[in-house]
């Protein structure tokens, strides 16, 4: 049991921590608007709410499914007001 290997391969986890920097600069970004006041609170929070939960239920050793995660945070609606390279 001690020799067993993990399913990732080195470049898996570059992209999923690829993907949790999107998705903190999109909560970023998302709060930000809120700040700005360009969004109500509650509609911040509840789409940072929506990221995080999408991060956190996103399957880390499906390589495509990390993949559109990234992808649907490069076209959130944050990115584009905020002007973070996602």
């Amino acid at each position: 049991m001690a020799d067993e290997r993990s399913a990732w391969r080195a470049n898996d986890i570059v992209t999923y921590d690829g993907v949790r920097e999107a998705a903190n600069a999109a909560i970023a970004a998302v709060l930000r608007l809120a700040d700005d006041g360009a969004i109500l609170p509650e509609r911040a929070i509840a789409e940072a709410s929506a990221i995080r939960i999408a991060l956190l239920e996103v399957n880390a050793y499906d390589r495509s499914a990390l993949d559109a995660l990234l992808e649907r945070f490069k076209k959130s609606g944050a990115a584009e007001y905020s002007g973070l390279p996602l």
